[in-house]
This record gives C-alpha cells, structure tokens and sequence, in this order.
C-alpha cells in the first residue's frame, strides 16, 4: 500500500496526480493506494511535468508538492478504519443514487441521460468494489449495494430492450 501526499494551491493539479492510479482520497490530497509503486510513480512525475511546462510557457503556475509513501503493514492497519469509514460513506451516497435512478428507470421515461448516468454509476460501482478488495475492507454497505446493483441492472437490461 501507498500513502500520497499532494499539496498544491490548485485543486485540479492535485486531483489529476492521483487520477492515473487506484486510489481511495482519505483527506483533500491525502490517497491511499493499492497501485504498483512504479505506476504512482509515473503518475507523479507526470503532473510534475505539466506543471514546470505551465510555469515555462506562462512564467506562473500552480505549486506543486508530492510525497509517495509505502507503508507497512503497521502502518496500513492503522489507516484502514478511515478507508472503511469513507468507503461506508460513499457506499451509503451510491445506494442512495441507485435508488434515485431506479425510480427513473421505472417511471418509463427512457433517455440517453439515463444511459450515461447508469454506466457512470457502474463505473464508479466497480472501483468501490475494487477498492474494498484491493483494501481487503468488507464493510456491511457492500453486501446492500450489490443487490442493488443487481435491482438496477435487471431495470436496465429491461429499459435496454424496449
């Protein structure tokens, strides 16, 4: 497991370093990884490089500061109850969307928005799964969220037939 350390005084520049690995955002620039440290790696010093092209051409930009820490086992241990917790949260948010959008689905009003916003949620449903078992979390949301999951899906293959 990684610890990634961003600060900058641009939002964006902080989200995009962790945007290219798997990784759960504890705190605002806080991450904990389960990527390869190569790829973290790679992912870090790409920001790093748009960042020094940004203040080359403009003579201005955002600061930048980065740290990638392995931890130990020790140490990971003591992290996992702020993953589990944050990743209760946003299992709640996304049983609570899922809910919404069934209703949608069920109202009978098909669109391509519903389309979208179903893969958007299957997207993001799966990097929380995959995040609960990168992180070896089984917090009591994810058995709720997966027969949901199931609810939407079934929904969505019947709205995808019509």
């Amino acid at each position: 497991m990684l610890l990634i350390l961003v600060k900058s005084d641009d939002e964006e520049v902080a989200r995009r370093a962790a945007r290219g690995i798997e990784a759960l955002e504890l705190l605002p620039g806080v991450y904990l990884s389960w990527s390869p440290k190569e790829k973290a790696e790679r992912a870090v010093e790409a920001v790093k490089r748009a960042v020094v092209e940004r203040w080359e051409k403009s003579g201005e930009g955002p600061t930048l500061e980065v740290a990638v820490i392995e931890l130990d086992e020790r140490q990971y241990r003591a992290l996992r109850p702020l993953a589990r917790a944050l990743v209760e949260k946003m299992g709640s948010a996304m049983l609570e969307e899922m809910e919404r959008l069934l209703q949608r689905m069920r109202s009978g009003k098909t669109s391509r928005d519903l389309t979208g916003w179903y893969r958007d949620l299957a997207r993001r449903y799966e990097r929380l799964l995959n995040a609960c078992m990168a992180l070896d979390l089984e917090p009591t949301i994810v058995a709720r969220l997966k027969e949901k999951w199931k609810e939407v899906t079934l929904e969505a293959g019947r709205l995808l037939k019509k």
